[in-house]
């Protein structure tokens, strides 16, 4: 037989619209009131409000305090607040267990105390919302005072962050002085920033920091805190991270502070280099090196040196990116800052790998192993460099991936870029056009929008070898063209040679041979004062039109034995075939497919005409797939003309 009336079974079913957390809780209410003649809330927190007026005042006030707390809490801080000791505490929260309004944890946070937690958040709403206004903060303070005399408050800084907060902000509107509760908050958000910054939780770091400025530091504190808080906003790619870095390093300068200074500058010169601003990077670079310059060994000391290795790898400068990466090295190991280990690793390691030291490789795969061992944020960068010491390309995009997922895992937002430009990269050179234009296109656009990168002169340079192949002579042009002036900018050998060789490949068929021949001129300088391989292709496919031929055997023996060098060497030679199967060995689709063309044209003018047609089918049906109408074109000249 049903306990209740037909028309309230109907009304029931209907507030309950299919939620059965309303019927859960009217089932409740009726079980605890007993006969009593019920109305129906119009909610589930009506029902709930009306389950805790039922309460007596002391059993509310309790649940209300839990409320204060939070959804997880604690006997020892409902005793704190309320005043109550805890035997008292204990045996009112059994009654409210049974009632379900709360349950019991079998294993508790704190050491020493009951842990509890609301059966549903709604309830935690309700009891909270039920506090009046005006006792609300003095509830916060003492839930944060509690937190506090639990020891090591670093432990629980969010949360003591968030009550201060809480406290502040409702004294502040009930108009009670709150001076005391600002200074308390301060502290505590400074330390959860600092906790957030040892959990790579860069966003959430520069968000307490931030508030906590707002709210105030002393003054001999301040030149330290905003730079915690510039160091979080660069971690965290956010856009404001340049200039509170030169707000930072001016305050800690004139506080007489240059060795924190020189970690500012530090920071500034790799904030510019990923911009492609080398100019502005080396002198942030040099004035970090005077700041330290005879000061004794510190982690300051250490960081501006690794910084100097790495600027030196960038540019090819072998032997000072090694002496100053070993010396950065030795500096950790003396003074046990084994979190920068992994950085020095990566300078040297890839430092050799650039020289042709296979040495390189082994100190990368030891600087992954105890990146990923620590959860340390370098972890991203050390798969990056892998990636750009592998020939094969389908490796170096699986390395990618693997780091940009560790960049995305440990909060460092400005090597998660980087890498999702060279992946882009690599899923151009694989072949997969259609998926790499509009993502490269979205690329470009955000940095013209304000966010400029390193890594857009290298996807202009990718996209205008697609636009040529697609006819679009106007966009590979003006393509190819930005693609360059980035990359004087960027003023490395790594990004000027491959941005010089684009421009040729743009121009040769556009037929602006003199153009060509004078970029040719430069690259050739660039590749003989420097250890970098990008742009040997291009001279070697066209070395008799750009009149370098002579010049070209010297600069490839001077390169590391890798399989781009050995395919261009192949094609300096005739043997187009050669560099094709090398390209295809290693998943070089894009450049595959041109040496099979060009394979293709030499066969057929030797009247070779079968192993022609063998090159061109192979080239052809890439280029059909990728809808490249120029080499479609020629392909199907040079196969009439070899039938």
């Amino acid at each position: 037989r049903s306990v209740l009336p037909a028309e309230v079974q109907t009304t029931l079913l209907e507030r309950a619209g299919g939620n059965p957390l309303y019927a859960e809780e009217f089932a409740r209410m009726v079980a605890e009131r007993g006969g009593e003649e019920l109305e129906l809330p119009g909610s589930v927190q009506g029902i709930i409000a009306a389950r805790l007026d039922a309460l007596d005042a002391e059993d509310k006030e309790l649940l209300q305090n839990a409320a204060v707390v939070g959804k997880v809490f604690w006997s020892g801080a409902l005793g704190a607040i309320g005043e109550r000791d805890r035997f008292q505490v204990e045996e009112r929260m059994h009654a409210l267990e049974r009632r379900e309004l709360v349950r019991r944890a079998r294993r508790s946070s704190v050491a020493g105390e009951s842990e509890y937690a609301f059966r549903h958040v709604l309830v935690r709403d309700v009891a909270y919302g039920s506090i009046p206004r005006g006792v609300r903060a003095e509830r916060h303070r003492r839930a944060a005072e509690w937190i506090e005399s639990l020891g090591r408050p670093e432990d629980q800084a969010d949360l003591l962050a968030y009550h201060y907060l809480s406290a502040l902000e409702l004294a502040r509107a009930a108009g009670v002085d709150a001076g005391l509760l600002a200074e308390s908050a301060s502290n505590a958000l400074q330390r959860a920033g600092e906790r957030a910054i040892g959990l790579n939780a860069f966003a959430s770091a520069a968000r307490f920091l931030e508030e906590a400025l707002e709210l105030g530091v002393p003054k001999e504190e301040h030149p330290r805190v905003l730079f915690q808080l510039a160091a979080a906003l660069r971690r965290a790619g956010d856009e404001r991270g340049i200039a509170h870095l030169e707000e930072a390093r001016d305050a800690l300068l004139a506080a007489g502070d240059p060795e924190t200074a020189a970690e500012a500058c530090v920071l500034l010169a790799r904030s510019w280099w990923d911009q492609g601003q080398n100019d502005r990077g080396r002198a942030q670079l040099e004035r970090a090196r005077e700041l330290v310059r005879d000061r004794p060994a510190s982690v300051s000391a250490a960081r501006v040196l690794l910084e100097v290795s790495r600027y030196a790898m960038l540019a090819d400068e072998t032997e000072e990116a090694i002496r100053a990466g070993r010396e950065a090295l030795e500096m950790v190991e003396t003074l046990g800052l084994s979190e920068l280990v992994p950085s020095a690793l990566i300078n040297i390691g890839s430092a050799r790998g650039n020289a042709g030291d296979e040495g390189g490789i082994a100190d990368l795969e030891r600087a992954i192993e105890i990146a990923d061992a620590t959860n340390n944020a370098e972890l991203g960068r050390a798969y990056n460099n892998l990636a750009a010491m592998q020939s094969n390309v389908e490796r170096a995009h699986e390395l990618q991936l693997l780091g940009k997922e560790a960049a995305e895992r440990l909060g460092n937002a400005p090597v998660g870029r980087y890498l999702e430009g060279q992946i882009l990269l690599a899923v151009s050179d694989l072949g997969r056009w259609d998926e790499f234009v509009p993502l490269a296109e979205d690329f470009i656009a955000a940095c013209e929008a304000g966010s400029p990168h390193y890594n857009e002169g290298f996807i202009r340079e990718h996209l205008a070898g697609i636009y040529l192949a697609r006819d679009d002579e106007e966009a590979a042009t003006v393509s190819a063209a930005r693609a360059l002036a980035l990359a004087r900018e960027a003023k490395e050998p790594q990004a000027l040679a491959p941005a010089l060789g684009c421009h040729i490949r743009v121009d040769l068929p556009l037929g602006r041979i003199e153009d060509a021949r004078r970029l040719a001129r430069e690259l050739v300088s660039v590749l003989k004062g420097s250890a970098t391989s990008f742009g040997v292709m291009t001279l070697a496919l066209a070395a008799d039109v750009l009149e370098v031929r002579e010049e070209l055997p010297a600069i490839l023996e001077t390169r590391a034995d890798r399989a781009w060098v050995r395919a261009a060497a192949a094609v300096l030679e005739g043997d187009y075939e050669r560099a094709a199967d090398i390209a295809g060995e290693h998943a070089w689709r894009v450049d595959e497919a041109e040496l099979r063309l060009r394979a293709a044209e030499a066969f057929v003018a030797a009247g070779r005409r079968s192993e022609a047609d063998v090159q061109l089918q192979k080239a052809l049906a890439f280029y059909r797939s990728v809808g490249a109408k120029r080499y479609i074109r020629e392909g199907e000249a040079l196969l009439a003309a070899s039938a």
